[in-house]
């Protein structure tokens, strides 16, 4: 185990998200953790006394190496639009490949504290007035389009590279026969799909 309390938190954090990519929040135990992290279950708990709050401080970790550099990026204006939809695509898929939880979390805390999971993310890194600006200026003007037209493509990215995420379970089972390889093999092709079909109705 490592000596300071920052590596020892840096191990912990690791180890959780390990354990949250096999048995996602409610499937997780703090003991699996421990053991996944080498320490025992009373240090665990004197850095993280709970399940829920070692869970929002790896959330917010992944979510806060993607906002800040998505945001500058698509903001950015020596960056062509079609490469920044094209990082932002690629980007958002790699954050939820490397955290798959990600997206059930989300889904989970909508229905139970949907105030709480903004706050999450504003703390992660996300700029509210931010994105409000991307969208209507950056996307909207540099692809000539409407707001609204502008707001449905965020919304149909963001569909797109979720929803093979948060209906694993089914389209393993349904589509791919129980084959995790071919699963991860499809969701690794997901990048250039969805870059297909955006550029089809906004570059044509």
């Amino acid at each position: 185990m490592t000596n300071s309390k920052s590596d020892t938190e840096k191990v912990i954090l690791e180890a959780a998200r390990k354990v949250f990519i096999r048995k996602g929040l409610d499937g997780a135990r703090m003991q699996e953790i421990a053991d996944e992290a080498g320490i025992n279950k009373a240090l665990l708990h004197y850095y993280f006394r709970s399940k829920e709050k070692l869970f929002k401080m790896v959330f917010r970790e992944a979510m806060g190496k993607f906002f800040p550099s998505m945001l500058m990026i698509l903001g950015s204006q020596d960056i062509a639009i079609e490469k920044k939809v094209e990082v932002f695509i690629e980007h958002y898929i790699r954050i939820i490949q490397e955290n798959p939880f990600i997206p059930s979390f989300i889904i989970g805390e909508l229905n139970k504290n949907p105030g709480q999971l903004t706050e999450f993310f504003v703390e992660s890194g996300m700029d509210t007035s931010r994105v409000s600006f991307i969208i209507e200026e950056v996307l909207a003007k540099e692809l000539k389009i409407s707001t609204q037209q502008a707001r449905h493509l965020v919304v149909n990215i963001i569909a797109l590279s979720v929803f093979p995420f948060v209906s694993r379970p089914l389209l393993e089972k349904i589509i791919f026969h129980s084959n995790k390889d071919e699963f991860d093999q499809f969701v690794s092709e997901r990048k250039s799909v969805i870059m297909n079909l955006i550029g089809t109705s906004i570059y044509r």
